[in-house]
Parts: C-alpha cells; structure tokens; sequence
C-alpha cells in the first residue's frame, strides 16, 4: 500500500489541544535518545511520514491523516482523521473487558467467535456497529498487531502497549483505515448529522454491488 505526503491545515478543535499538549511533553523524554531519533526519522521517511522535533510522526494512509506519538504512560496513540463525525464506539480486548451502560455504550454482539476471542466491540448505536465493523474490517483487526481503539468526533484513536515503531504503526493504521471506509458516509447528509437505520441499510446494500470507494485525502498537521 503506498502512503503519499498530502497538505497541512488546523486539526479538529475538540481534540488538538490536549493531542498537541500531550505529544509535546512526550517528544522531551521518549525521543531523548538520539539512535532511536535517527532511526525512527529514517523508518518514517521510508513511508513518506515526518518526524517531528516534538516526537509526533505525522503522515497518511491512501489518503487518511495519521499522527502519532507515545503519552507520559509509555503507550502508543495513533489516530485517524475521517471525513466526517464517527459513529460513537470502540474496540477494546477481550481479556480486560468488563461490561457496563453507564456510559450510554453497549457491547454488540457480530457472531464471529475468530473476532471475538480477541475484542468486543461496544457502540451507542449496535445496528451502526454491526454495519461498520463488517467481515472485511474484523479480519484486517484480527490481523494487525494488537490495539484497543475509540472514536471521537472526527477521530479514530488507538492505543498500543508498545513502543512507538513505524512500521507498527502503518499494519495498524492500515487495518483502521479499514473502519474509517466502512462508515456508511454516502448516507450522511452533511457528513455530521448520524443517518437513520433505513438509510444505513440501503448503502450497505447498495455497497455490495461495487467496489468500496477510496476516500478523499485529509489534510494534516503536528
């Protein structure tokens, strides 16, 4: 898959400013060594990815803004610009799940014991879930290097217990990249109001009977 270098422009404002506080605190201490710099800047500039002086790797996936960087807990954060507001949900492991509604989520059961030894996928809206989270993208999950994931407004955020490497990197964005297609956005309206379950069955229908369409490159920035 080739990744290109696309334009730059402000981040979303609901989540640049802890994203940016948090990635330049990190880049003083994660990125003091100066072998793991020079060889981190190499592994991104071989995918067309930048490595910045604050310690966040910024780049795209066929189209789809990346940004990356480790927090002050030593995890990985990884997260995807969509063209639009995600549906509220989130993939979290298997093994540390426990199931709770406080927070107006429920888990969505998909009737795919290979996934689901592994994640639960939990939503405000199972039906939107259910069409998301398809076979295609719960093999591309299953295959890439472990993750929990959530969405936020226009984000896709995931978390990773290792090192921050880019080749990790690009196999796990890779595999959201493939949540962030599935998203039935030919039924938005305006790409922020959430289309009603009608609406969604008829592009996942109609999806069937062609090719999944590549999505518009998205600016982005440090």
């Amino acid at each position: 898959m080739r990744v290109q270098y696309v334009g730059t422009s402000s981040p979303s404002p609901t989540t640049a400013g802890s994203s940016h506080a948090l990635a330049h605190e990190a880049g003083s201490s994660w990125l003091a060594g100066h072998s793991r710099r020079l060889r981190l800047r190499r592994y991104a500039a071989a995918m067309g990815w930048d490595l910045t002086t604050t310690g966040v790797i910024v780049g795209d996936v066929d189209g789809i803004a990346v940004r990356a960087y480790e927090d002050r807990a030593h995890a990985t954060v990884l997260e995807l610009v969509a063209p639009g507001v995600l549906p509220r949900m989130e993939m979290v492991h298997t093994d540390t799940h426990v199931a709770q509604v406080s927070d107006g989520m429920r888990d969505v059961h998909l009737g795919d014991p290979v996934f689901e030894r592994s994640y639960v996928i939990r939503a405000a809206d199972p039906w939107m879930a259910r069409a998301v989270v398809d076979h295609t993208v719960r093999r591309a999950l299953v295959a890439a290097p472990k993750q929990t994931w959530a969405t936020k407004d226009d984000r896709l955020i995931s978390r990773s217990n290792v090192r921050c490497e880019p080749l990790d990197l690009f196999a796990r964005a890779t595999a959201l990249r493939y949540v962030v297609a599935a998203v039935p956005w030919e039924a938005y309206a305006d790409r922020h109001t959430p289309p009603t379950l009608e609406q969604v069955q008829a592009v996942v229908s109609e999806r069937r009977t062609r090719p999944i369409e590549v999505l518009p490159s998205m600016s982005r920035r440090a």
